[in-house]
């Protein structure tokens, strides 16, 4: 019988390997691999920089605490203050979360203010939760599920907050990247 006829093929790799090799595939894909009811591959969280395309400084929680600007790089708490993960709440929107405490970007009250907040669940936690909005060249707008507005460094300042819609320096002032830890 012709090869191209066949209706199974066998490998070269025993079951062990076999088995190894998935979940080798599956936690590099970020898939939970479940035997039984225990985890045998998981994808540790990944950790960003969030980059504003002006000056190209980083959003920081000044010292690691609830206060947050812009900074060129900061390697308090081994720069923990500077990374931010990407935690997903459903139909697009997600929670961005500090590695150093685990507390949230936070829209204060769903304000033009913007800090750090454990949990929030104001406007059924509308404050908290965030989407990326392709602008192009690798660049998004961070854009706050309450009110629609963007996270905005004020004229291409270090002060933080939102805005509906800014033109200044061509909108570079809110395009923002993740940068891989």
């Amino acid at each position: 019988m012709s090869t191209k006829n066949r209706l199974f093929v066998t490998s070269p790799l025993s079951f062990t390997n076999s088995l190894i090799l998935t979940l080798l595939i599956a936690a590099s894909a970020g898939l939970f691999v479940f035997g039984g009811n225990k985890v045998l591959a998981q994808r540790r969280p990944s950790y960003y920089r969030l980059q504003l395309k002006h000056g190209r400084q980083y959003l920081d929680a000044d010292h690691c605490s609830t206060q947050v600007a812009l900074n060129p790089g900061s390697d308090f708490a081994d720069g923990a203050c500077q990374l931010w993960r990407l935690v997903p709440a459903g139909d697009g929107w997600s929670r961005l979360q500090l590695k150093h405490g685990g507390q949230y970007l936070d829209a204060d009250h769903c304000s033009t203010k913007v800090g750090l907040n454990p949990g929030s669940d104001y406007a059924d936690g509308a404050c908290q939760l965030w989407r990326l909005v392709p602008a192009g060249d690798g660049w998004s707008r961070l854009q706050l599920k309450h009110g629609g507005q963007y996270l905005d460094a004020d004229h291409c300042s270090a002060k933080v907050g939102l805005n509906p819609g800014s033109d200044f320096a061509d909108g570079a002032c809110q395009l923002w990247r993740l940068v891989p830890e």
